[in-house]
């Protein structure tokens, strides 16, 4: 029985190993090579995104922090203190 699943297994091989090498003369190009570039790609759109992130995020504490310097800054002006009863 196992060597019919090997025998299928053979077959397989085969076959993928003949539609690399027919893709490869059709395009031009090794698939391997292809897909090696293919994943440096990706790496540098991920590397991309992950730059993008880390801007956003350090403009988002920014301006987190801005707000909060505002809000505990002294006014200027006429300012009444809320809690002197006047």
């Amino acid at each position: 029985m196992m060597g019919l699943f090997d025998a299928i297994r053979e077959k397989a091989a085969e076959l993928v190993s003949g539609a690399t090498e027919k893709v490869g003369e059709l395009t031009g190009t090794d698939p391997a090579d292809a897909a090696q570039n293919l994943g440096d790609t990706a790496q540098g759109y991920a590397d991309e995104a992950s730059g993008v992130g880390q801007n956003l995020a350090g403009t988002a504490t920014d301006s987190v922090q801005n707000v909060t310097d505002a809000a505990t800054d002294t006014p200027l002006g006429n300012y009444v203190d809320p809690r002197d009863g006047q």
